[in-house]
C-alpha cells in the first residue's frame, strides 16, 4: 500500500511534492498548534555532527488498489542523528491521507529497533526521540499502540494582554545592582554577546543549549537583557512581536526567558517577563503565548503569578535509552 527509499538527499519531483505537503500540514494544523516540519528541513543536508536522512512515502492517488494510478507523496519523514546516535525525527502525514493508517503502517515497515550495529534501519540512530505538539489524538493511538513511551512534556501558556480577561501589568521592580536595558533585535551584536554571556552560566543541559543555538540562528524578534552595575548580563528575554491569530485573537510569542544561576530567586525574571509582556501589548497582541517545562517548578511558579494560564500539553517520545533529557526552547 505504501512505498518508501531512505535517501540522503530528496530528488526533485520528490522535494517539490513534500515542499507542498509541509506547506499543506502547516496551514492545515495552524490552529490546533501541531508539530510542523520547516521547508528548510526539507532541503537539510548532512552536515558536520548531523547525519540526515529523509525518507518519502509514497502511495497510489486516493489510496487506489489499481497499478495504473500515479503514485504521490503521502507523508515525510526525516531524522536527524547526531555523532553520539541520538536520532531526532521529525514526521507528517498530508491532511488528506489522514486517518487512514499510513502512520501505522510506516512504522510496521520501519520497525523500532535501535539495536543494530548500524542503527535504527542503517541510519547509525541508536534512539530515538520526536516532539508531538498539541493534543493530537493520532499520536497518542500510534504511540500506545507500539508502547512508545513519554520522557518529557511542555506546556504552552497564554496570557491576556487587552480585553475583559486582562489582568492589570503591574509593574516589577528588579534587583538593587540589576536594570533592564533597552529592546534591541536578536541579531544585534550586542544582543548575541549579552545571550552567550548567560547561557554560559544559566547551567542549562546541553540539548538544552543546542535546541536553543538552533532556534536562535533561524529565529526573529529582540531581546531585553538584564544587566548589572559592572556590565556583566544576569538574564535576558527573547519575544517575538510579530502577530498571528490565534484563537481569533492577535497572539505573539514570548520565545525564551533565561537567567544565569547566581540571578535567580530574586524577582528579575518576573521583571524580565513583565516588560515582555508589555512589548508584546504595545505592539497590538491581544495575548501572549510561551512555552515552559512543567518540571521547572520555579517558571510555573512565576507564570501562575503573573496570571498565565494553560492552554496545551506536548509530549517527548522515545525508543531507546538515552542519557541525557530532551532539548526545548
Amino acid at each position: 500500500m505504501i512505498s518508501c527509499q531512505w535517501c540522503e538527499e530528496l530528488a526533485d519531483d520528490d522535494r517539490d511534492e513534500v515542499l507542498a505537503l509541509v506547506a499543506a500540514a502547516a496551514e492545515y494544523d495552524d490552529e490546533a498548534g501541531f508539530s510542523r516540519i520547516e521547508p528548510r528541513d526539507v532541503t537539510a543536508r548532512t552536515r558536520t555532527g548531523v547525519r540526515v536522512s529523509h525518507l518519502a512515502v509514497k502511495a497510489r492517488r486516493g489510496l487506489s488498489a489499481l497499478e495504473d494510478v500515479p503514485l504521490v507523496v503521502v507523508a515525510y519523514l526525516q531524522v536527524a542523528v547526531d555523532d553520539e546516535g541520538l536520532g531526532t525525527v521529525q514526521f507528517v502525514v498530508h491532511p488528506d491521507y489522514r486517518s487512514r493508517g499510513i502512520a501505522t503502517l510506516l512504522v510496521e515497515e520501519l520497525g523500532l529497533d535501535v539495536d543494530r550495529p548500524d542503527g535504527w534501519r542503517g541510519t547509525g540512530a541508536r534512539a530515538l526521540r520526536t516532539w508531538a505538539f498539541g493534543t493530537h489524538p493520532a499520536a497518542e493511538r500510534l504511540t500506545r499502540r507500539f508502547r512508545i513511551p513519554s520522557v518529557s512534556r511542555l506546556w504552552t501558556l497564554f496570557r491576556s494582554l487587552t480585553g475583559p480577561f486582562a489582568v492589570p501589568l503591574d509593574p516589577v521592580a528588579v534587583p538593587e545592582g540589576s536594570r533592564l536595558e533597552e529592546l534591541r533585535a536578536l541579531d544585534d551584536p550586542e544582543s548575541v554577546k549579552a545571550l552567550d554571556d548567560v547561557l554560559s552560566r544559566s547551567g542549562m543541559s546541553s540539548a538544552q543549549l543546542e535546541k536553543l543555538s538552533e532556534s536562535r540562528s533561524y529565529g526573529t524578534g529582540s531581546v531585553v537583557v538584564a544587566s548589572g552595575d559592572a556590565g556583566r548580563s544576569h538574564g535576558f528575554v527573547w519575544l517575538d512581536p510579530t502577530l498571528h491569530t490565534h484563537l481569533d485573537l492577535r497572539a505573539a510569542w514570548i520565545r525564551a526567558l533565561v537567567l544565569e544561576k547566581e540571578s535567580r530567586g530574586g524577582g528579575l525574571g518576573a521583571g524580565l517577563l513583565v516588560r515582555a509582556l508589555e512589548v508584546l501589548r504595545d505592539a497590538g497582541a491581544q495575548i501572549a503565548l510561551m512555552r515552559i517545562d512543567p518540571e521547572d517548578d520555579g517558571a510555573v511558579r512565576l507564570c501562575r503569578l503573573l496570571s498565565f494560564e494553560q492552554e496545551e500539553a506536548h509530549t517527548c517520545y522515545q525508543v531507546g535509552d538515552w542519557h541525557e533529557p530532551p532539548g526545548y526552547l
